[in-house]
Protein backbone atom coordinates (compact mmCIF):
# COMPACT_ATOMS: atom_id res chain seq x y z
CA UNK A 1 0.00 0.00 0.00
CA UNK A 2 1.52 3.36 -0.98
CA UNK A 3 2.38 5.98 1.59
CA UNK A 4 0.25 9.06 0.88
CA UNK A 5 0.70 12.75 1.58
CA UNK A 6 -0.80 16.03 0.52
CA UNK A 7 2.07 16.38 -1.96
CA UNK A 8 2.02 14.59 -5.32
CA UNK A 9 3.58 14.68 -8.79
CA UNK A 10 1.77 15.43 -12.02
CA UNK A 11 2.65 16.03 -15.62
CA UNK A 12 3.53 19.64 -16.43
CA UNK A 13 0.99 21.32 -18.71
CA UNK A 14 0.80 24.51 -20.72
CA UNK A 15 -1.32 26.02 -17.98
CA UNK A 16 1.74 25.88 -15.72
CA UNK A 17 3.69 28.23 -18.00
CA UNK A 18 3.11 31.44 -16.03
CA UNK A 19 3.82 29.78 -12.69
CA UNK A 20 7.09 28.15 -13.81
CA UNK A 21 8.17 31.34 -15.60
CA UNK A 22 7.68 33.33 -12.40
CA UNK A 23 9.81 30.79 -10.50
CA UNK A 24 12.63 30.83 -13.03
CA UNK A 25 12.81 34.61 -13.03
CA UNK A 26 13.41 34.70 -9.27
CA UNK A 27 17.08 35.19 -8.26
CA UNK A 28 16.71 32.79 -5.33
CA UNK A 29 15.44 30.08 -7.71
CA UNK A 30 18.25 30.68 -10.21
CA UNK A 31 20.79 30.48 -7.39
CA UNK A 32 20.21 26.71 -7.16
CA UNK A 33 19.46 26.13 -10.84
CA UNK A 34 21.95 23.84 -12.58
CA UNK A 35 23.59 25.27 -15.69
CA UNK A 36 23.18 28.72 -17.19
CA UNK A 37 19.67 30.16 -16.69
CA UNK A 38 17.99 32.08 -19.48
CA UNK A 39 17.86 35.70 -18.31
CA UNK A 40 15.48 37.46 -20.70
CA UNK A 41 11.76 36.80 -20.06
CA UNK A 42 11.31 35.73 -23.69
CA UNK A 43 14.16 33.23 -23.36
CA UNK A 44 12.73 31.91 -20.11
CA UNK A 45 9.33 31.29 -21.68
CA UNK A 46 10.86 29.62 -24.74
CA UNK A 47 12.86 27.35 -22.45
CA UNK A 48 9.78 26.41 -20.43
CA UNK A 49 7.65 25.72 -23.53
CA UNK A 50 10.36 23.33 -24.72
CA UNK A 51 10.42 21.64 -21.32
CA UNK A 52 6.64 21.24 -21.13
CA UNK A 53 6.64 19.77 -24.62
CA UNK A 54 8.65 16.78 -23.45
CA UNK A 55 5.69 14.61 -22.63
CA UNK A 56 6.08 11.55 -20.45
CA UNK A 57 4.57 8.27 -21.56
CA UNK A 58 4.17 8.64 -25.34
CA UNK A 59 7.82 8.38 -26.31
CA UNK A 60 11.12 7.33 -24.75
CA UNK A 61 12.43 10.77 -23.78
CA UNK A 62 15.84 11.56 -22.36
CA UNK A 63 14.28 14.02 -19.93
CA UNK A 64 10.96 14.30 -18.08
CA UNK A 65 9.58 17.35 -16.26
CA UNK A 66 6.87 17.07 -13.63
CA UNK A 67 5.17 19.58 -11.33
CA UNK A 68 5.40 19.03 -7.57
CA UNK A 69 1.86 19.90 -6.49
CA UNK A 70 -0.06 20.07 -3.23
CA UNK A 71 -3.77 19.61 -2.67
CA UNK A 72 -3.78 22.38 -0.07
CA UNK A 73 -1.11 24.82 -1.33
CA UNK A 74 -1.05 24.39 -5.10
CA UNK A 75 2.12 24.01 -7.23
CA UNK A 76 5.28 23.86 -5.11
CA UNK A 77 8.07 23.27 -7.59
CA UNK A 78 9.55 21.45 -10.54
CA UNK A 79 10.96 17.93 -10.81
CA UNK A 80 13.43 17.17 -13.57
CA UNK A 81 14.56 13.66 -14.51
CA UNK A 82 17.51 14.04 -16.88
CA UNK A 83 20.02 11.86 -18.73
CA UNK A 84 17.56 8.98 -18.73
CA UNK A 85 19.13 5.81 -20.09
CA UNK A 86 16.37 3.27 -20.67
CA UNK A 87 18.94 0.62 -21.55
CA UNK A 88 20.90 1.14 -18.32
CA UNK A 89 17.78 2.05 -16.30
CA UNK A 90 19.38 5.14 -14.80
CA UNK A 91 18.91 8.89 -14.62
CA UNK A 92 19.79 12.00 -12.64
CA UNK A 93 17.22 13.98 -10.70
CA UNK A 94 16.84 17.68 -9.88
CA UNK A 95 14.20 19.09 -7.54
CA UNK A 96 13.50 22.83 -7.50
CA UNK A 97 11.00 24.37 -5.12
CA UNK A 98 9.37 27.52 -6.42
CA UNK A 99 8.94 30.15 -3.73
CA UNK A 100 11.49 30.59 -0.97
CA UNK A 101 8.74 30.69 1.64
CA UNK A 102 7.81 27.10 0.75
CA UNK A 103 11.31 25.65 0.94
CA UNK A 104 10.96 23.96 4.28
CA UNK A 105 13.11 20.92 4.94
CA UNK A 106 10.02 18.72 5.22
CA UNK A 107 8.61 19.92 1.89
CA UNK A 108 11.98 19.31 0.24
CA UNK A 109 12.26 15.85 1.76
CA UNK A 110 8.77 14.86 0.61
CA UNK A 111 9.50 16.16 -2.91
CA UNK A 112 12.76 14.18 -3.11
CA UNK A 113 11.03 11.05 -1.84
CA UNK A 114 8.30 11.41 -4.45
CA UNK A 115 10.96 11.91 -7.16
CA UNK A 116 12.78 8.73 -6.14
CA UNK A 117 9.50 6.85 -5.85
CA UNK A 118 8.49 7.94 -9.35
CA UNK A 119 11.84 7.00 -10.89
CA UNK A 120 12.07 3.58 -9.28
CA UNK A 121 8.40 2.53 -9.21
CA UNK A 122 6.89 4.20 -12.29
CA UNK A 123 9.88 4.28 -14.65
CA UNK A 124 11.39 1.02 -13.38
CA UNK A 125 14.86 2.54 -13.08
CA UNK A 126 17.68 0.79 -11.26
CA UNK A 127 19.84 3.77 -10.33
CA UNK A 128 19.13 7.46 -9.67
CA UNK A 129 21.88 10.02 -9.28
CA UNK A 130 21.96 13.68 -8.28
CA UNK A 131 24.47 16.49 -8.59
CA UNK A 132 24.14 19.04 -5.79
CA UNK A 133 26.08 22.19 -5.04
CA UNK A 134 28.00 21.99 -1.77
CA UNK A 135 26.34 25.17 -0.46
CA UNK A 136 22.92 23.54 -0.88
CA UNK A 137 23.32 21.76 2.45
CA UNK A 138 19.63 20.95 2.94
CA UNK A 139 19.41 19.11 -0.39
CA UNK A 140 22.47 16.90 -0.02
CA UNK A 141 21.52 16.04 3.55
CA UNK A 142 18.10 14.96 2.30
CA UNK A 143 19.77 12.77 -0.34
CA UNK A 144 21.91 11.17 2.35
CA UNK A 145 18.80 10.69 4.47
CA UNK A 146 17.25 8.77 1.56
CA UNK A 147 20.18 6.35 1.61
CA UNK A 148 22.11 7.85 -1.30
CA UNK A 149 25.89 7.79 -1.17
CA UNK A 150 28.24 10.62 -2.04
CA UNK A 151 30.28 9.12 -4.85
CA UNK A 152 32.34 12.06 -6.04
CA UNK A 153 33.26 15.69 -5.39
CA UNK A 154 33.92 18.13 -8.22
CA UNK A 155 36.11 20.79 -6.68
CA UNK A 156 35.55 24.50 -7.37
CA UNK A 157 32.95 23.55 -9.95
CA UNK A 158 30.41 26.37 -9.77
CA UNK A 159 30.73 30.12 -9.15
CA UNK A 160 28.14 31.76 -6.93
CA UNK A 161 28.32 35.11 -5.15
CA UNK A 162 31.92 35.66 -6.20
CA UNK A 163 33.15 32.31 -4.85
CA UNK A 164 33.87 28.89 -6.34
CA UNK A 165 31.97 26.02 -4.74
CA UNK A 166 32.30 22.25 -4.90
CA UNK A 167 29.60 20.03 -6.35
CA UNK A 168 28.72 16.61 -4.94
CA UNK A 169 27.62 13.58 -6.91
CA UNK A 170 25.23 11.13 -5.24
CA UNK A 171 23.97 7.71 -6.29
CA UNK A 172 21.12 5.52 -5.05
CA UNK A 173 20.15 2.01 -6.19
CA UNK A 174 16.60 0.64 -6.18
CA UNK A 175 17.38 -2.19 -3.70
CA UNK A 176 18.76 0.44 -1.29
CA UNK A 177 15.62 2.55 -1.63
CA UNK A 178 13.38 -0.50 -1.19
CA UNK A 179 15.28 -1.48 1.97
CA UNK A 180 14.82 2.04 3.35
CA UNK A 181 11.07 1.93 2.74
CA UNK A 182 10.72 -1.49 4.33
CA UNK A 183 12.65 -0.33 7.38
CA UNK A 184 10.51 2.73 8.03
CA UNK A 185 7.14 1.53 6.79
CA UNK A 186 6.16 0.73 10.37
CA UNK A 187 6.02 4.49 11.03
CA UNK A 188 3.28 4.77 8.43
CA UNK A 189 0.94 2.32 10.15
CA UNK A 190 -2.51 3.70 10.78
CA UNK A 191 -2.31 6.78 8.61
CA UNK A 192 0.42 5.93 6.14
CA UNK A 193 1.97 9.32 6.81
CA UNK A 194 5.08 10.05 4.77
CA UNK A 195 5.74 13.01 7.06
CA UNK A 196 5.94 10.67 10.09
CA UNK A 197 8.23 8.35 8.19
CA UNK A 198 10.62 11.17 7.25
CA UNK A 199 10.61 12.52 10.80
CA UNK A 200 11.59 9.06 12.06
CA UNK A 201 14.39 8.83 9.48
CA UNK A 202 15.70 12.24 10.51
CA UNK A 203 15.56 11.27 14.17
CA UNK A 204 17.57 8.12 13.58
CA UNK A 205 20.12 10.06 11.52
CA UNK A 206 20.51 12.61 14.34
CA UNK A 207 21.09 9.84 16.86
CA UNK A 208 23.73 8.37 14.59
CA UNK A 209 25.60 11.69 14.52
CA UNK A 210 25.83 11.89 18.33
Amino acid sequence: MPIVTDTFLRRAERGDLDTVAAWMERPDFQHFLYGDPARAPKQVRAQIVAMLGRAAGHTMPGGIYLIIDSKSSGPLGLLSLQNISWRNRSCTVDVYLGEESRRSRMTSAIAVYRALEYGFDELNLHRIGAFIYAFNTASWRIMELSGARRELTLQAHVPRDGKLHDMYGYGLLKPEFDALRDRYRRHADGGFSLRAMIEAMAGDAAEGDT
